[in-house]
């Protein structure tokens, strides 16, 4: 299976902070996946990556709906704190 990589570029000190709590959350809610449960390998990995300019982090998946629930929601959550309504 091949990885399912994620770059999110983060803008500020602000973002950085609401994406480790997204994390947080997200890696709470994910632990009682049984799909997830059964893998022997962690399902996701996070690094920053500062030879892509500024903050990014970089977001490895071994499961494609685990990367597109991830995305979908720090769109939402990143949406919040810039004040646009939907998932914009």
């Amino acid at each position: 299976m091949s990885d399912i990589v994620l770059t999110v570029p983060v803008g500020s000190a602000e973002e950085d902070r609401l994406f480790g709590r997204f994390l947080d959350r997200f890696l709470e809610t994910a632990v009682s996946d049984p799909v997830i449960e059964s893998q022997d390998a962690p399902f996701l990995m996070v690094r920053s990556d500062p030879s892509l300019g500024g903050t990014v982090k970089v977001v490895i998946f071994q499961e494609s709906g685990a990367a597109d629930a991830f995305s979908r929601g720090w769109t939402q959550t990143r949406a919040s704190l810039c004040g646009e309504g939907g998932e914009g």
